[in-house]
């Protein structure tokens, strides 16, 4: 479920909806979660990240607020906006059509493979390589 913040980072390398390589994707998105370079992501550096897509600071994430995010950063490829609003879908845990900390944590424990408050480089390339390719099959 937390794929969306490492396929958020890295669209760049999705434009043609193709999966690159995933090690070196999350390598990369895991370096721009991880704001103070500790070598863990912790929970506030998850809602933090998310934050930034809060536009009207509610504390939510609206599926236009994602969408305009996406649109305005990442242009207007179909396959592409499928792939994210696939991902979006994944993260709404309660499908209430807002991601909120009820969503974050959910995201967070997943990816916390061990259960020890932190998610290390190799519990999140687990984490990503998993929700891209279930994000991926969604478009088959």
């Amino acid at each position: 479920m937390l794929y969306l913040v490492t396929i958020l980072i890295c669209l760049t390398a999705l434009t043609q909806c193709q999966i690159p390589d995933i090690n070196a994707v999350a390598a990369d998105a895991f370096k721009q979660v991880d704001t103070d370079a500790d070598g863990y992501i912790v929970r506030g550096e998850l809602n933090h990240y998310f934050a930034t897509y809060d536009l009207n600071h509610d504390g939510r994430v609206s599926r236009q607020e994602y969408t305009n995010h996406i649109l305005d950063n990442y242009g207007h490829d179909p396959q592409l906006r499928h792939l994210l609003h696939s991902l979006y879908d994944g993260l709404d845990v309660n499908n209430d059509h807002h991601l909120d900390n009820v969503d974050y944590n959910r995201a967070f424990t997943v990816a916390d493979h061990n259960g020890d408050n932190l998610v290390t480089p190799a519990e999140f390339t687990r984490w990503f390589s998993d929700g891209v390719q279930a994000a991926a099959a969604g478009l088959k």
